[in-house]
């Protein structure tokens, strides 16, 4: 029987229009299917894993098509639900499917690679008479093993070195490698339990016996164990190695003494890479304004697909999301919660955690590659076994980028501070809008979404107004809290009569002191980070600027380092002004780095923090500073 010859579209993750035609091998016939990963050459000396977009039988006209090297997946990673997104994405904001493929996907979801070459591993002896530059590509590869090209036309001083690769691989003398290892690895603990022969009273206490006298560490650490697990049965519970060895000394050479008499077992088991609040039974009760706003939220979805939720601040909003969130979840849907920032996630998936425990998961950027794949896989697979039970999310919350998730069937997505500008990407490409992307999302399932802000943005206002968005609104703070009273300060009339201290003026000055005395904290806010906003020449009024972005440098003093904002460039501080030589520089404006510095000599007695970009760079960090706070 005659095999087919098919061929695949691969999308590859590069800023390059449509997809790439390759032929598949007769032997991969059954294994490629659309949506998974594959491996392919790209270029002269590249490999990447692209996904199969369409396969189909027809050869491409112009060029004969390469062959697609592996298959990475045994099922699709990427849904056409997905696929139709990133279409619409790349149409609407004028960009290329790979460069939304590129902002979608994890890290260890995109790999790539260059041709490396190494020994064949069948060579017997090394025939005679080679010339010396394969002679030393062969010295290099016997101590490196593996060599890209570009450093095999280093070694062999040749620019064009692909001839003579192809003369060496003629006389057998070396392969090329060009397959992608997948750097997905699930998370493994390893657990202790007692052997079958000793899970029962008696033997345990001929145990008991034994170690008294002649192995006291073995004895602690199986009444450790006793604590742990909680009974010697069955139904004990399971006890990891670390919570088991940590708090007994020499535990671990304990340990293994004991399992090599048998009494103990080591297994292992896939763990989640995130911990689970449990859930806590919180009752919600709307008081009559959050009654009101529900009710317009129903009447609204029963005739719109998006309702704007305009509640002021400490209104109770995410009391509405809560309830929401519960009634789509009952009807077997998922929810995304949609938040500007990485820093408000660590707030509120505390609250959400305790109302849907395991239920409720998180994404952004500041997890690492194995925890945005445990995550993307969880979604994917509906759920992911953790230990004993499995854990299923049916409620994602992140930033823009938790938009990209391969959703199974969404029935809500609450976008909340919609106004804020974080929600659209400005660099690299895709420049989307989280917002709109997100509403369009939610068409192509079906669902709902609810925008919330105090602040509503001009264009959703203005969609409410049409009659294209319906609408609620809540006027009043939760538990009859006041409104803030806002007092400006005349910077200008305290710096002329000399009143500032420092950054200070005397009502701030004054208002913080206050605070302080009666034991209050005090939140400042500076739109600034670093410690000054620029330097200037006092002579010629010369301002270092990026050379990238066409912006003012920021000193931070901690590193030393003028810095961009906006690319990250930076440079040491000059110690002459570059136009004028004059050494008369000097720095105008302040940071965050520069308030937290004065703050301790103004009130010694205060314990200061700061978050900005610059202190908040670690997973929890965020968590961290607001938990101390």
């Amino acid at each position: 029987m005659k095999r087919r010859t098919l061929f695949a579209d691969i999308l590859l993750p590069l800023p390059l229009k449509g997809c790439f035609t390759y032929r598949v091998p007769h032997d991969l016939n059954a294994s490629v299917g659309i949506g998974q990963r594959v491996v392919v050459p790209f270029g002269r000396n590249k490999v990447y894993a692209g996904l199969v977009k369409q396969i189909h039988e027809n050869p491409p006209t112009g060029f004969q098509a390469r062959y697609i090297h592996s298959v990475l997946d045994q099922g699709p990673v990427v849904t056409p639900t997905q696929f139709r997104l990133w279409e619409w994405i790349a149409d609407y904001y004028l960009c290329t499917e790979g460069d939304v493929m590129n902002a979608a996907m994890p890290p260890a979801m995109k790999l790539a690679g260059e041709t490396r070459i190494a020994l064949n591993p069948y060579i017997e002896d090394t025939p005679g008479g080679l010339h010396e530059k394969e002679q030393a590509l062969l010295d290099a590869l016997r101590v490196n093993k593996q060599i890209s090209l570009s450093e095999a036309s280093a070694i062999a001083t040749i620019p064009k070195v692909l001839p003579l690769i192809k003369g060496m691989m003629e006389k057998g003398l070396v392969v090329l490698k060009e397959d992608l290892e997948n750097p997905w690895r699930p998370r493994k603990v390893k657990y202790v339990r007692l052997s079958e022969s000793h899970a029962n009273e008696n033997q345990m206490k001929e145990l008991f016996d034994s170690f008294e006298q002649r192995a006291p560490r073995q004895l602690e650490l199986l009444m450790q164990y006793i604590r742990l697990a909680g009974t010697i049965g069955k139904e004990a519970k399971q006890v990891s190695v670390p919570d088991l060895t940590k708090p007994v000394k020499g535990g671990s050479a304990a340990l293994q003494a004991l399992v090599k008499k048998g009494v103990f077992e080591l297994y292992e088991q896939e763990q989640s890479y995130f911990d689970h609040l449990p859930v806590t039974d919180l009752q919600i009760r709307f008081n009559e304004h959050q009654d009101k706003a529900w009710q317009e939220v129903q009447d609204g979805f029963k005739h719109k697909d998006v309702v704007l939720l305009h509640g002021v601040t400490s209104s109770g909003k995410t009391e509405l999301y809560i309830r929401l969130i519960r009634e789509t979840i009952a009807r077997g849907k998922q929810v995304l919660y949609l938040l500007p920032e990485i820093a408000l996630t660590a707030q509120i998936i505390t609250r959400l955690q305790q109302q849907f425990g395991d239920k409720a998961g998180i994404y952004h950027s500041r997890f690492n590659p194995m925890e945005r794949t445990e995550v993307w896989n969880n979604l994917l697979q509906g759920g992911i076994t953790s230990g004993k039970k499995t854990i299923r999310y049916d409620l994602l919350l992140g930033p823009r980028s938790a938009m990209f998730l391969p959703f199974r069937d969404l029935g809500l997505i609450i976008v909340d501070e919609e106004h804020e500008p974080s929600f659209k990407q400005h660099d690299p490409a895709p420049r989307y809008h989280a917002r709109d992307a997100a509403i369009y999302l939610a068409s192509m399932y079906g669902a709902k979404v609810l925008l919330g802000s105090a602040t509503p943005s001009l264009e959703v206002f203005s969609n409410v107004r049409s009659g294209k968005f319906g609408y609620a609104k809540i006027d009043k703070r939760h538990g009859g809290v006041l409104m803030p009273e806002i007092l400006l300060a005349n910077l200008r009339k305290d710096t002329r009569s000399r009143a500032m201290k420092s950054h200070f003026s005397p009502l701030l000055f004054n208002s913080i002191r206050e605070a302080l005395e009666q034991q209050e904290q005090v939140i400042l806010f500076q739109n600034r980070r670093g410690f000054s906003l620029r330097l200037e020449c006092d002579v010629c009024h010369w301002l270092p600027g990026c050379h990238q972005c066409d912006v003012s440098l920021v000193y931070h003093k901690k590193i030393n380092k003028l810095k961009c904002h906006y690319c990250g460039y930076t440079t040491d501080p000059p110690g002459e002004c570059p136009s004028c030589t004059s050494t008369a520089i000097r720095m105008k404006g302040f940071g965050t780095e520069k308030i937290e510095e004065e703050l301790p000599l103004i009130f010694p007695d205060a314990t200061v923090a700061r978050m900005d970009l610059d202190t908040t760079r670690s997973r929890n960090a965020y968590r961290k500073i607001i938990d101390d706070f």
